[in-house]
Formats: structure tokens, sequence, C-alpha cells
């Protein structure tokens, strides 16, 4: 049996206290919702799979090696064109592989600008490769905007929306946006698809292109691999492998076109530099013939071929000086030339400069990169203009070195002159027409070998266009995803169960954070000291306490009674006060039944209805009284007349409050209020008065000095909680005689189920013995039929 004097170590061991059970228990009530959260969860779940647009993907593997170079070429040309392969910048080749250029050349090969879709009951499929005709583009009136046709199609003809009149396929029909023809195809048939409705939609180059890139994803496999793994995503299985194996062949083939150029610049620069030498050398020749027809010039004789000797060897170092001074203003004219300032400058032509050769090559390097920026960005971009002003200032440089190569030859060619001169004067003797001859013949010569040379670079730059490969190659072929990776069943499925837990519980902790009505007894015990006496179960009925009713409430009003001896403590004849904070928690229902839990006792036992602002005792009750106390107190009745038996509880009587008058208040203070207590205890055993609620008006103060006890009623779900502090200042002030809570209406199903009472789980009992429906220990309660 419950003590409520020793209920204070009861409740500081449910402060400090985690009970797993009660925590359990108290939200078990709230299982429908859970379930029903994660039912709807898993149904949305299924429909977002089952009606949304399966996407799939295929990757394939590229592989680049900058390194690949004609086996013809020589170590050269390699040099000149930049093919060394120490370059190589996987970033680089990543963005232009997901450049427009490159992505535009895909959708000319895939003819990708049209797009068909087969429309079904929810969603259009994506039919590319499978579709039963063409689109014919014969004529746009806006190139640049895209459009759609929505046609339905038959087996001869098709009917186009927005017109009435059927069109044969191959015939031309006109739109808002312009000419067309719509061929069939042999191949699929109509009846192979959901349904007769197809959507067919056109987009500029730039824009499929754009969209082409947002779904194309490029990494490195292998860090200092030169391996790029390249994978598409798309609506269309077949799409996504055509489309990686065609972004493949395409990067490959710009860069055999890009590789052509160069050789085919080189060539260009050769042949220009041969008309030139070819009339050159035609015209020294010329000069030669006629020199010895006028001279008669044959041999000078073996006399001069000592004194020759030595000037033989001038001369060859002059002739080589000189081809080598004459190749440096070759190079000084091109680059200095505006025209040329976006080509590359051939660097192996025999020039043995250390300090130029580094110059040359970095500003080939400097050329080819940008080139391949003005590929992806447009003319007037910052990275241009900082690659033309780099290339301006290394251009600068480059002339600056060739002008003092070009002093250094001169200077050395002075020299030999000087020695050329000197040997001459050793071969005074010989005839001048011998030394005219000879300057002639060295004039040939140098034009000749540097004929010869320019004619050895230029086979070996067609050569090297001719034999040109791609430095690239797929590693593999793509392979599309045999099943769709978006959306995937098992992720979505998991997330729609989280959600579905996830919402349902933060939706009750809100409402449990938001809730500021009493649910648990813990509150109760948390919040105030006052002791809790007795613990009422929701009553469909207003006298749930009669002889021999067995129900859970009726046990819990007997169970109370005995709890109420512990304040009375022995109080002969006790008058027990009942009131609450606020009208609605059950004062007149928990007075009236536990006055008749008292009476069925057998002892004499009378309730007053003092809550004469709202009686509702009597209404209860189904009885009428034409007097009351009101009528006692101003002397317009005497006690026999206004005492009612009730007819269902033997022992038990009632009194109501009569009249309502028009000063309660004043009413109550009256001296016969306290001759009333006196005369009732001298006939009843005991007195239960049912008092107006103490938070709205003060009659429950005046009337509580006539009594022995107080019981404070607190009802679930609709006490609110900051009434308990009230409670808790009634009860340490000792404004109310021995005040003890019951907490009332306590349901065992709805929204308030769960309560935690006596028994330490959830509220379907009381006690230690944990009284539960469906035991044999309880009537079941009948409910009224409404």
């Amino acid at each position: 049996m419950f003590d409520p004097f020793n209920a204070e170590p009861e409740r500081s061991s449910q402060r400090k206290e985690f009970n797993l059970k009660e925590f359990f228990f108290k939200y078990l009530r709230y299982w429908p919702y859970l379930a029903t959260g994660i039912a709807v969860a898993l149904f949305l779940a299924f429909l977002y799979i089952r009606y949304s647009t399966p996407i799939y993907s295929a990757r394939g593997a590229l592989f680049i090696d900058k390194q690949t170079t004609s086996g013809s070429r020589g170590q050269g040309l390699d040099e000149m064109f930049m093919f060394s392969g120490n370059m190589l910048n996987l970033s680089n080749e990543q963005q232009i592989l997901k450049s427009r250029p490159l992505l535009r050349r895909v959708v000319q090969s895939l003819h990708l600008q049209v797009s068909y879709y087969n429309k079904g009951n929810v969603r259009s499929s994506n039919i590319y490769g499978s579709s039963p005709f063409v689109l014919e583009i014969i004529s746009l009136k806006d190139p640049l905007a895209s459009f759609s046709l929505e046609i339905e199609a038959e087996e001869q003809q098709f009917l186009l929306q927005g017109k009435n009149a059927a069109i044969p396929y191959g015939g031309i029909f006109e739109t808002e946006a312009g000419m067309f023809r719509l061929n069939r195809n042999a191949g699929p048939t109509l009846s192979a698809f959901e349904s007769r409705i197809y959507t067919i939609t056109n987009q500029p180059e730039n824009s499929r292109a754009a969209a082409i890139a947002k779904a194309l994803a490029i990494k490195q496999s292998v860090d200092q691999a030169t391996i790029l793994d390249i994978e598409y995503e798309s609506d269309n299985v077949k799409l996504c492998r055509d489309v990686v194996n065609q972004v493949m062949k395409e990067y490959a083939n710009m860069n055999v076109e890009e590789k052509r150029e160069i050789s085919s610049i080189t060539m260009q620069f050769i042949d220009e530099r041969l008309d030139t030498l070819r009339n050159e050398l035609g015209g020294v020749e010329t000069g030669l013939q006629q020199y010895r027809e006028k001279n008669e010039v044959i041999d000078l004789g073996a006399q001069s071929s000592i004194y020759f000797g030595s000037l033989s060897e001038a001369n060859n170092q002059l002739n080589a000086l000189q081809i080598q001074n004459g190749l440096v203003g070759y190079l000084l004219s091109y680059i200095a030339n505006p025209g040329n300032q976006h080509k590359i400058v051939p660097v192996d032509l025999g020039i043995q400069e250390p300090t130029l050769t580094p110059l040359l090559s970095q500003y080939n390097a400097q050329q080819l990169q940008r080139s391949q920026t003005a590929q992806s960005v447009g003319p007037l971009h910052s990275s241009l203009a900082s690659a033309d002003l780099a290339l301006g200032e290394l251009r600068d440089q480059i002339i600056e070195a060739l002008q003092n190569v070009k002093k250094s030859y001169n200077i050395t060619a002075q020299k030999l002159q000087e020695q050329i001169n000197h040997s001459q004067a050793n071969i005074r003797s010989v005839p001048a027409k011998a030394k005219n001859l000879l300057d002639i013949e060295r004039q040939q010569k140098i034009k000749e070998n540097l004929y010869l040379f320019l004619l050895e670079k230029r086979e070996e730059a067609a050569i090297s266009a001719a034999a040109t490969i791609a430095s690239s190659k797929p590693l593999e072929d793509a392979a599309g995803s045999p099943s769709p990776i978006k959306p995937n069943g098992r992720n979505v499925y998991l997330i729609a169960l989280l959600a579905g837990i996830l919402l349902p519980v933060a939706t009750i902790f809100i409402m449990e954070m938001l809730n500021d009505k009493i649910l648990e007894r813990e509150e109760v015990v948390r919040l105030t000291s006052t002791p809790v006496v007795g613990e009422v179960g929701h009553g469909e009925e207003t006298l749930v306490v009669q002889s021999g009713s067995r129900t859970v409430v009726a046990e819990q009003f007997r169970i109370m009674r005995t709890n109420i001896q512990y304040l009375i403590n022995k109080t002969e004849n006790p008058v027990v006060l009942v009131t609450s904070s606020v009208s609605g928690e059950g004062k007149s229902f928990v007075a009236t039944n536990f006055g008749a839990a008292l009476a069925l006792t057998g002892k004499k036992t009378i309730i007053l209805e003092f809550d004469i602002r709202k009686p509702r005792l009597l209404k209860g009750l189904n009885m009428e009284a034409a007097k009351g106390l009101s009528n006692y107190i101003i002397g317009k009745a005497t006690l026999d007349e206004i005492i009612l038996p009730v007819p269902a509880i033997p022992d038990l009587y009632v009194i109501g409050c009569g009249p309502i008058p028009p000063n309660p208040s004043e009413l109550l203070l009256d001296p016969k209020v306290g001759d009333l207590f006196r005369l009732l205890k001298e006939r009843f055993a005991n007195i239960v008065i049912d008092t107006a609620p103490v938070g709205l008006v003060s009659d429950g103060f005046t009337l509580g000095v006539h009594a022995d006890t107080s019981i404070y009623i607190v009802r679930q779900g609709y006490t609110l909680r900051r009434q308990l502090s009230m409670v808790e200042e009634l009860y340490q002030k000792k404004r109310l005689p021995n005040m003890g809570l019951v907490v009332n209406d306590i349901q065992t199903q709805g929204r308030y189920k769960g309560y935690y009472g006596y028994g330490g789980g959830s509220y379907y009992g009381y006690g230690a013995y944990g009284y539960g429906y469906g035991g044999e220990y309880f009537e079941k309660t009948r409910k009224k039929k409404s």
C-alpha cells in the first residue's frame, strides 16, 4: 500500500535515476504514428523509384602518351616541335576533354542535337539508338533556339500536335520553328514502344555540348599514371557508351590534326625559303656560266695550288659562318614579321648557339599552350592576353639574342676575311680571273648547301606529317551499367526508412517540448513535494463507485480512501475539502465517487456542493433540489429540508448549493456556515466538500478552516505544469489543511495513454500487483453509447 508520507525517498530516486523501462513505455504509446510514418515514407520511396527516370552510366579509360613520335623523325624535329613529352599536364587534358570545341564535334558526329522520347503514362523514355524515325531539318527560323515537336505516330503517317491533317513519312511540313521532314526507319516497329506518342526535341550545338559537359566526369584513375577515367551519365545506356567512346575518338582526332598543323606550318616555312634560294642559286649559276664564257676560264694551273690551300681553308670557314649568319637572318626576319606572331618558329636549322635553342623551344611551347587555350575560351579572355604578353616578352628576348649572334658572326667573318685578304696577297701573281671565279663559286656553294639542307628538312617534315599518330588511345572501351545507378533502390529505401523514423520522432519530440500540460506522474513529483494520495482513471459515468462494482476506477477510489486515512490521522468525523486550480479538472467527479467510497464502508457520508458559482454535483447524479446551502445560510431552509439521500448508494447523502447568490464569497463568511459543519458532524461520520477552484476564487480558503484535510485535483492532459508551482506554494505555506494530490482522468487509450503510476510501468493498472486490463480482478468498464 502506498504511504504518502514516505513518498520523498521514491521522489528522490526518480529524480536521480533513469528508468529505461519507463522511458520505453512512455513513448510506446506513439507507435502508431511511428508505424504510419515508416509506411508512408516507404510508400513514397516506392513511388519515387517506380516513376522517376532511371539514370545509367558508362565508363571508359583513355591512355595518353605524349612521348609518341614518328619513327622517321629525327631528334632535331622533336625539339623543334616540342614532342619530347616532358611537359604533359593531365589537368589541361581533362579540361580539353570537357571543352566545348571537342564536345561540339561529339554532338555533330552522333547527331545529338535531336533527341527522341516515347511518352508513357507517367514519364517519357529516351529512345536514342532505337527511334522508329529520324527528323531531317531543312531550315530553321532561329538556329540558336530550342524547340520540341509532339507527334502521334502510325505505320504510314503521323499526326503533329496542333495539326488536324495527317502527314506521310518523308513529307515536308512546317512549324513555327522551321521546315522539316520526318523519315521512317526500317528497323524498329511502333508496337515495340509503350505508346504512340513521341516527343522530338532539338537543341543548338553549344547548348547540347554544355549539357554533356555537366554530365561528363573525368578523373585520373591512378596517381603518377597518364590514364584518365571518363564517365558519362544519361537516361539511355547506349547514349552513355556512344558519348564516352566518341569523346575518346574525337580527342585522338584533334591530337592528330594538331600535329599535322605543326608539320604543315614547318613545310610552309621551308617552301618559302626554298623558293627564295632557288631564284638566288639560279642567278649565281647563270653568272658563273657567263663569266667562264666571257673570260675563257677553265684551269689556272697547279702552280697556284699551294697559295690557294690556306685561302681555301679560310673560305670554307667563312662559308660555314655565312650559312649560319644567313639562317640567323632568316629567323630574325621571320620572328619580326607581325604576321607570324602566333606561329611556331623552327629550331633545329643548324644554328649552333646553346643560348638560343632553349629560348626558341620555350617560345614554341607557349605558342602551343596559347593555341590550346584559344580553343576553349573566347578571343577576349584574360588568359589569352596574359599569354600574348608573355610571348611578346619572349619574342623580344629571341630577337635580341639573334641580333647578338649576328654581331658575333659578323666579327668572326671580318677576321676570316682579313685572313683571306692575307692569303690573296700571297697569290697576287695569280690572275684576277681566278680570284673572280673563286668568288662566284663560293657564292654558288653557299646557296647550294643551304638549298640542299632545306630540302632534307622538308622531306623530314613531310614524312612526319604522313606518319603522325595520336598520342592517346582507348585503354578500355566504354562499358555501360546493366542496371540504373539512379535511383538506388537500397539507398532510397534506407533514407525513406530513416526519414519515416526521424520525422515522427522529431514531431513527437517537438510536441512534447511544446506541451505544457501534465502527462506523467514524474512531472507531478518533480514540480511539487505535495504527496500524491490517489490516481484516478478515465470514467465514463459520474458515479462509478457503487456497491459490488469492480472496475478499475472504482478500485482506485477505494485505494484513495485508504490513503486518505494517513492524512486524516484518526480524526473523528473528518471533513475532506476537494478543490483544484481551475474548472474542469474533475472536482465534482472525485468528490462524488470519493464520498461513495466512504459510504460503502457503512459510515454515513454527506457531500456538500459548495461550488456555488458553478454547481455540477447534483446534475451529475441526475438529482434536483429546490433548496440548498444558500437557502440554509440565509435562513430560508432548515437542515432537514436540504439533505438529500443518493438513491444508488446507501448511507450517502448530498446537499446541493441551492440558488446561486449574487455574493458567494460573503455568503461563505456567514456564521451559519460554522453551525452547519457542527450540526453535520453530529449526524455524519464523513463530510466531503466540493468547493470552487482555489486558482480562480478564494472560496476554498474560506472553507478550509472547517476542513481536516484537503484533496487537490490535477488532471492529466489538462492541468498546466506551471499551476503546480501554485500547488507547491499552497502546500509549503499550509494554506489548505493536510493537502494531498489526486491525479484525475488518467487515460490508458488515446493521446495521453502511457501514464506512469505507482506500479512503475505504463498505467494499465495500479499498485504493486499490476492490475491490468485483461486480468480477472476487475470488471470491464461499459462505455455509454452516444
